[in-house]
């Protein structure tokens, strides 16, 4: 006799499979990303922040991406750059940070359930990005972008 094998998939792959026996196996694909933030390279000179943002309602886990495209000028100029979450009692804190960044280059960090950084993400809640520039640099140029899920 021919095993018998009932199979169900939704729309965004997920299988839940049961054989002849009763056995049922369930195959998950993970949760799509979304972009939840970018911008254009930016020159900027002082220490600042981005507006406020609104988390996705349903994430869970974030990766922010920072590209330092141009850093010139001053004495040992350097940025570092920071995801920070508002709380229920509108205090800022910070979730995770790049290293100072000291050259034309890349940085990331995730943060969120099943990461080194994590922390709750608030969904809902609200979320910017802050930078720190140190030294004395005529200009730091950089973008930011994250994902989320």
């Amino acid at each position: 006799m021919a095993e018998m094998r009932v199979t169900l998939e939704s729309d965004n792959g997920n299988e839940l499979m049961m054989d002849s026996d009763g056995r049922i196996t369930v195959n998950s694909v993970g949760q799509i990303s979304n972009t939840m933030f970018t911008e254009a390279a930016t020159a900027r000179t002082t220490s600042g922040n981005t507006s406020n943002q609104d988390w996705l309602s349903n994430a869970s886990t974030c990766w922010v991406g920072v590209n330092l495209t141009a850093l010139s000028g001053g004495t040992t100029p350097a940025v570092t750059v920071s995801l920070q979450q508002r709380d229920g009692n509108n205090v800022w804190h910070t979730l995770a940070s790049t290293s100072a960044l000291s050259a034309v280059g890349t940085a990331h960090f995730s943060v969120g359930a099943g990461t080194a950084n994590a922390h709750m993400l608030r969904a809902g809640g609200q979320y910017r990005f802050a930078w720190t520039v140190t030294g004395t640099p005529t200009t730091c140029t950089f973008q930011i972008a994250m994902s989320g899920r």
